[in-house]
C-alpha cells in the first residue's frame, strides 16, 4: 500500500505527523518516479479538545484535508455546534473551519482544506479559495436512512477516490456525500452485485447517482 495514491489517517496529531512523515520517508526509499500522495486526517474525538489545539495546527501543516464531524469541530474551540432545534449550527462550523485555516503557515494556506462532515446536514467544505455546504444525498429522502454506522468512513473513502479523481476538494466531497449515502441505507455494508460489466451497489449504479447528485446540488445551489 506504500506506493497508494492517497492515505486515511485516524490518530492523535502527534501521530499524524509520525504516519506522514513515515510515509513519505519509505515512499522516497522506494527509488521510484511518485507523485506526493493525498493526505486525509480524521482526528480522534478524545483529542478534539482546546488543549490539543495547536498540535492540531500543526499537523494541519502535513496534510492535505482534515475532516471532523460537526461535533468534534466545535468541541476544538470548546463551542456549541448545534442549534436549540439540534440542527447543526452553520455559522459556527464555518467560523470554527476558519480559525483551523487561519493557523497554517503561509506555504501551506493554499493547500489544506477542512471537511466537516455534519450528518443529515451533509458536509461543509473550505479551502483558502471555496467555501461551500453540500446537502446529504438522503436529505429528501429521511426514510431511506436505516443505520447511519459506517457513513463517517463511506464518506472518507468517496472522498479519497473523488481527490484523486477530480483534484477538486468540492467535488470529491460530492463523491464523498454518495459514498456516504450507499453506506446508511441497510444495516451493514452495501450489496454489491455486477451486471453487464457494471458494478452496483444496492442495485445502483454509482455513477448514475452521482450524476442525479450533482445536478441537484446545480439545482439547489449550495448554502
Amino acid at each position: 500500500m506504500l506506493t497508494a495514491k492517497s492515505f486515511h489517517l485516524i490518530c492523535a496529531p502527534a501521530r499524524c505527523i509520525e504516519l506522514v512523515e513515515g510515509i513519505k520517508t519509505r515512499r522516497a526509499e522506494l527509488g521510484q518516479s511518485l507523485e506526493e500522495p493525498l493526505f486525509i486526517w480524521e482526528p480522534v474525538p478524545d483529542l478534539c479538545v482546546p488543549a490539543e489545539l495547536d498540535n492540531t495546527i500543526k499537523a494541519l501543516e502535513h496534510v492535505d484535508i482534515i475532516s471532523p464531524n460537526h461535533a468534534e469541530l466545535s468541541d476544538i474551540f470548546s463551542v456549541v455546534g448545534n442549534t436549540e432545534s439540534g440542527d447543526v449550527d452553520g455559522q459556527v462550523i464555518e467560523d470554527c473551519s476558519s480559525k483551523l485555516l487561519s493557523g497554517l503557515s503561509a506555504s501551506r494556506a493554499s493547500k489544506v482544506s477542512v471537511v466537516v462532515r455534519s450528518g443529515k446536514d451533509g458536509c461543509y467544505v473550505a479551502s483558502a479559495s471555496k467555501k461551500a455546504w453540500l446537502p446529504a444525498f438522503h436529505a429528501p429522502t429521511p426514510d431511506k436512512v436505516v443505520d447511519p454506522t459506517g457513513g463517517g468512513n463511506g464518506f472518507l473513502g468517496g472522498l479519497a477516490i473523488g481527490l484523486v479523481r477530480t483534484g477538486d476538494v468540492v467535488e470529491a466531497s460530492k463523491w464523498g456525500n454518495v459514498a456516504a449515502s450507499f453506506m446508511i441505507e441497510q444495516v451493514g455494508v452495501p450489496v454489491l452485485q455486477t451486471e453487464g460489466g457494471k458494478e452496483r451497489w444496492n442495485g445502483v449504479v454509482v455513477e448514475e447517482r452521482m450524476k442525479e447528485y450533482s445536478m441537484r446540488c446545480e439545482t439547489e445551489g449550495s448554502r
